[in-house]
């Protein structure tokens, strides 16, 4: 019975998550270049909360301690609308990035409960993309990772080869779900 009402909060817990979810994030970046169905974009800065764990077993939690933030998890107890998509870098450390409202810089975040939680500036950045649809798993994302480099390797743009997933939906939306690979492009 415990394990029942810990899943339905949990549950309910990403829903209210979601529907507080601030989903205009085209402004975020301008595509500057379309290849077959991949975009290379222009991102703008942006102020990020990130965590992960070294822990195996606590790749579950990354969700729960970053929604825990911006339910008032914080030193303000103040309630942080969350954006879309939620990144989750499939380099170095994985961590799972929510990236904050435009109000916010580094120096007016409240500060975290959660010791584990960082926060950082990603700069200005060119990214190459490619979209999918429904959910999303690592042989989905293998297959778009293979796709996504042979259309660049055809194209003679090099990357930084560090990907990452973006999925724009909440978990329980079924149908017109939006994820992306990106990947860095750098230049010579």
């Amino acid at each position: 019975m415990r394990i029942v009402l810990i899943i339905a909060a949990i549950i309910i817990a990403i829903i209210y998550a979601f529907s507080k979810t601030e989903i205009a994030i085209t402004d975020k970046y301008e595509v500057i270049k379309k290849i077959k169905n991949i975009e290379i974009r222009q991102y703008k800065e942006s102020v990020n909360a990130s965590y992960y764990s070294d822990s195996e077993g606590e790749r579950n939690n990354y969700f729960k301690s970053l929604a825990s933030y911006i339910f008032g998890g914080n030193s303000k107890n103040e309630s942080i609308s969350m954006t879309s998509p939620v990144t989750m870098r499939l380099h170095g450390n994985k961590e799972m990035i929510f990236r904050m409202p435009d109000k916010y810089s580094l120096e007016n975040l409240p500060k975290a409960n959660n010791p584990d939680i960082n926060f950082f500036v990603i700069p200005p950045c060119t990214k190459a993309a490619i979209s999918y649809s429904g959910y999303s798993n690592r042989k989905i994302e293998a297959i778009k990772i293979t796709e996504l480099k042979k259309t660049l390797l055809e194209n003679n743009i090099s990357h930084n080869d560090k990907f990452e997933v973006l999925v724009y939906n909440s978990p329980y939306k079924i149908i017109n779900r939006r994820n992306e690979i990106t990947v860095n492009i750098t230049y010579p």
